[in-house]
């Protein structure tokens, strides 16, 4: 009786903490919303890496989750003209702490690039400082603009 019970509460347990994983990122760019020509156009990718690969990489706009990606995910969002606060964040929920906060002056018709990867002094922070050790480090996934060749090479690697 006490194998059933605990073998109940372990499939409740996995189900509570995998029901909130869903990536809202796609594999293939074409899959993509088309460019506005009233909005600016940012486009986020993550590259491939064997750390935090199970990880979601959860992207907002001035605190506003508008998407989550894992590894060779893509995410497109429109911001309206002006200034915002791109951030690239960790997933508490998987026990990974810590953002990327990048200030950004949007143009309306602008297309603007991002390439996101993992911070490897994050996963050894994380491993030996938990909470307080991947918060010491900085943000799990390092974001960068680049210009659209970049993104466009670096998106085949």
């Amino acid at each position: 009786m006490l194998v059933y019970l605990m073998s109940r509460l372990l499939i409740f347990i996995l189900l509570f903490f995998t029901y909130g994983c869903a990536s809202t990122g796609i594999k293939q760019e074409s899959q993509l919303q088309l460019d506005s020509k009233d909005m600016a156009n940012v486009y986020i990718y993550r590259q491939p890496g064997f750390m935090y690969m199970g990880v979601r990489a959860i992207v907002k706009l001035d605190g506003q989750k508008l998407g989550s990606l894992y590894t060779k995910d893509f995410v497109k969002i429109n911001a309206t003209a002006g200034q915002h606060t791109l951030t690239i964040a960790g997933d508490p929920w998987a026990g990974v702490f810590g953002k990327t906060n990048i200030p950004m002056n949007f143009e309306k018709g602008k297309n603007y690039y991002f390439i996101t990867g993992v911070n490897s002094d994050n996963v050894l922070g994380s491993v030996l400082g938990g909470a307080i050790g991947s918060a010491i480090v900085g943000g799990p996934f390092p974001t960068q603009q680049v210009n659209k060749e970049t993104f466009d090479r670096l998106k085949h690697n």
